[in-house]
């Protein structure tokens, strides 16, 4: 069940949810030509920066301050902290919280540098976060599940564990 929290900072305009999606709430501001604006509450849709997700949030002076959507999360759900932020699956576009946890600098360099594309159960399939697919090594060919990759990384190697 997906549950929406406010952000800390931001409380009655902006909601994050365990999922990881970030809401605008319903409100009204007053615009520099000193007219009122109605802003309806709406998911907000991010950028990418490295295969992260990341919005823009602004206050209620319409100050804006860019923002890791797994950060929000974290800090929302659990306690705020200056530690990483690690994606437990490697797949830097899932920002749902059972997939975050916070991790030292050292943790954080082990894991880089030990698992540079998420890999999978499977040796030979990892996730792609720029374009959001699986692949197989050495295969050209992407696809949108893991088991599809899976299936072929069988054929071309094996069943190799």
């Amino acid at each position: 069940m997906e549950i929406y929290k406010d952000i800390l900072g931001y409380e009655g305009l902006y909601q994050v949810s365990n999922f990881g999606n970030v809401k605008s709430l319903n409100r009204i501001i007053l615009r520099s030509d000193g007219r009122k604006r109605t802003i309806k509450e709406k998911i907000k849709e991010g950028t990418h920066n490295k295969g992260y997700k990341r919005i823009v949030l602004y206050d209620n002076n319409s100050v804006g301050k860019s923002c890791y959507v797994h950060r929000l999360v974290l800090q929302t759900f659990l306690y705020q902290s200056d530690l990483y932020v690690d994606h437990i699956d490697g797949n830097k576009q899932n920002n749902n919280l059972t997939n975050l946890r916070y991790v030292t600098n050292s943790e954080n360099l082990t894991f880089r540098n030990t698992v540079t594309k998420y890999k999978s159960k499977h040796p030979y399939v990892y996730f792609d976060s720029k374009r959001n697919q699986y692949r197989v090594y050495k295969f050209g060919k992407r696809f949108n599940s893991f088991e599809e990759a899976k299936q072929q990384a069988i054929c071309l190697y094996g069943q190799r564990l």
